[in-house]
């Protein structure tokens, strides 16, 4: 039955009304924080605020400066003549419970680009089949949750790359290792019944990209990230207002930190080095070295003409302490943006190659079954997956007896 849009206009017109007036209370808004960000430019200033915020274990949530300033706009940098960059994705498909046979699959691509020669790109992918009863249910008999498998295809896709990029270390410098996502995620839930050897595997990973002295960045596009607003939020309490009730009033609805750089930053260029402060990165910096903090930095992927299209980029701190590998990051990311219209062109073919589509899928299923009718098991879905794949392949008339 499609959709009956008759029914949805007056809400779409109740909608349009609302936005409208929120858009005109957030551009004042704006005005006013960016006009607190233009007075910020005593860094030390922030870090005694922040480390008030700590000693009073006020649960800050906002960005620290990491050597530059936080309000300026660090402009375009002279692209490096030469590069190899290497980009990571993964996809995956999820076990079904109804399915005549229970497995899921991650598939990892990788795709290398060499800037400033006449080498083609490459190509790689890596898909993994699971299907034994360790690999596809918990201990307690329950089929393995989502997010178990999101997991670990996280930190599959991190130790394809690394050993990819280690693989290629002689190949043309600088070496540029991109993500699609964030590199600090979120901890490993109690749902992941492997999550320490996970997190170990993920910042093993991390070390043979810095012993291989390639800058390791994540890729965040569209960020809705807040925290250079928890920061300006931080800087307007006197020490004595500095609690966790007073940093959870920060309100500004709909207003995030690319709304407040858009304005500062041209074309090309980036903020400052910002480090988020959570508990997550300290952990980081904890349990694996300094060199495992995540800083970053927000960056105008826009063409010259067209309106700022910020994305936010992390990297670890062994990247951010080294200026010549910061600025091969800052041009060659922009420059791959230029490809793909604001959008690394590298990661956009990574991802090419690892989707794995519908037809695919069910092209895996019929080998299955083929592999087991070869020797001579038969299986059959419940009818419950049965109707719902017949229903979604598209409405058939009823024949009536």
């Amino acid at each position: 039955m499609a959709l009956e849009f008759e029914k949805l206009e007056a809400q779409i017109v109740e909608l349009g009304e609302v936005l409208a007036k929120r858009g005109s209370s957030a551009a004042e808004e704006l005005r006013q924080v960016a006009q607190l960000l233009s007075q910020l430019d005593d860094l030390d200033a922030i870090w005694e605020q922040i480390r008030i915020a700590r000693q009073n274990d006020a649960g800050f949530r906002g960005a620290a400066p990491f050597d530059e300033p936080i309000n300026q706009p660090i402009p375009l940098p002279e692209l490096p003549p030469r590069a190899t960059l290497f980009a990571a994705d993964g996809s995956q498909i999820y076990p079904e419970a109804h399915a005549p046979v229970t497995y899921w699959l991650t598939n990892i691509g990788v795709f290398i680009y060499h800037h400033g020669t006449d080498a083609l790109p490459e190509a790689i992918s890596q898909p993994r089949l699971f299907f034994r009863d360790d690999e596809v249910r918990l201990p307690d008999g329950q089929l393995l949750p989502n997010s178990v498998i999101n997991a670990r295809r996280t930190v599959y896709e991190m130790q394809f790359l690394a050993k990819i990029v280690t693989q290629r270390q002689e190949s043309a410098p600088p070496l540029v290792a991109m993500c699609d996502g964030p590199l600090l995620h979120m901890p490993f839930g109690k749902e992941i019944p492997d999550a320490k050897q996970l997190e170990a595997d993920y910042h093993e990973a991390f070390d043979f990209f810095m012993d291989a002295g390639a800058a390791l960045l994540g890729y965040v596009d569209r960020p809705t990230s807040r925290f250079v607003l928890y920061t300006l939020h931080l800087m307007t309490l006197a020490p004595e207002e500095i609690t966790a009730s007073n940093l959870a009033t920060l309100r500004l609805d709909g207003m995030t930190d690319a709304d407040l750089y858009k304005p500062l930053l041209p074309y090309g260029a980036r903020s400052g080095l910002l480090v988020q402060q959570s508990p997550l990165n300290k952990d980081y910096k904890d349990r694996f070295g300094a060199a495992h903090e995540i800083v970053f930095f927000y960056l105008n992927t826009a063409a010259p003409g067209q309106a700022p299209y910020l994305a936010r980029v992390e990297i670890p701190q062994w990247v951010a302490r080294d200026k010549a590998l910061v600025n091969a990051v800052h041009a060659l990311v922009y420059d791959q943006c230029q490809i793909t219209d604001r959008y690394p062109y590298a990661l956009a073919r990574a991802d090419e190659i690892a989707v794995v589509q519908l037809a695919d899928k069910h092209a895996l299923d019929e080998r299955i079954a083929i592999e087991l009718l070869r020797r001579g098991q038969l299986v059959e879905p419940s009818q419950k997956f049965s109707v719902k794949w017949t229903a979604r392949q598209g409405r058939r008339q009823h024949k009536g007896v």
